[in-house]
């Protein structure tokens, strides 16, 4: 169990690999980690371990060949864990509630996802285009960027640590810490916004969610109407 909030600790550049649990319903909650077009180096962002958790839980794990390309480990690696090997990203979207990707997804891979499917990468928020987004609202996609949640000093967790771990080794974990109990809620939950109720600060990572920019930054810089997420997920009349 995972018994600290790796968003406002200092232990998330632990070197102790952590485990979660989520409650999850009685249906097959699913998760696909797609790989990068080009390698961005020798970190992963879920070791081998952090998807057991995942595989434990019940959440069926599926993943790309070469998802782990340029680190240590191996497709064998994850095999072991008990994740499936899905390689064509449209039958991986079509199976996967949840897409987890460390660059952004692609317009290509966008325009081949499932009406109200979630992503979660990274994003520049500068660097999106109208038409991006626009697609995003198009097909409800529940977007989150992780480079977006940020700690008690308002420092970005993710450029946190990939800026101040030493080591390859102490990366992977960090951000196997980090990333594994959101994964987890996200695909451990029949319902978006429970999964915001359990992680909080979730809410800080997403920017589109049920056809609605839901990042005030996004929605300024390309001119969309803006809603705050909370009033998105919650009646609060």
């Amino acid at each position: 169990m995972l018994t600290f909030d790796p968003l406002y600790d200092d232990t998330i550049l632990a070197t102790q690999e952590q485990t979660v649990q989520v409650q999850t319903p009685t249906q097959e909650l699913s998760v696909g980690f797609v790989k990068d077009e080009i390698p961005v180096g020798e970190f992963v962002i879920m070791t081998p371990a952090a998807v057991q958790a995942l595989v434990d839980d019940d959440i069926h794990v599926m993943m790309q060949h070469g998802f782990s390309q340029g680190s240590r480990y191996t497709d064998a690696d994850y095999a072991d864990v008990g994740v499936e090997f899905v390689d064509d990203f449209y039958l991986l979207a079509s199976m996967a509630r949840v897409l987890v990707k460390f660059m952004p997804f692609t317009p290509e891979q966008i325009a081949l996802m499932k009406e109200e499917q979630i992503i979660f990468s990274t994003q520049d928020a500068a660097a999106l285009d109208k038409a991006y987004v626009q697609s995003l609202i198009d097909k409800k996609i529940t977007a989150l960027a992780m480079n977006f949640i940020r700690d008690a000093k308002d420092n970005p967790v993710v450029d946190r640590i990939l800026t101040e771990t030493l080591s390859v080794t102490a990366l992977n974990i960090a951000l196997s810490n980090f990333l594994l109990p959101l994964v987890a809620e996200l695909a451990g939950n029949s319902r978006f916004r429970f999964a915001l109720q359990k992680r909080p600060a979730l809410m800080e990572s997403v920017y589109c969610y049920g056809g609605e920019v839901c990042h005030k930054e996004v929605a300024d810089l390309l001119g969309f109407p803006y809603r705050d997420i909370v009033s998105l997920c919650w009646d609060l009349n």
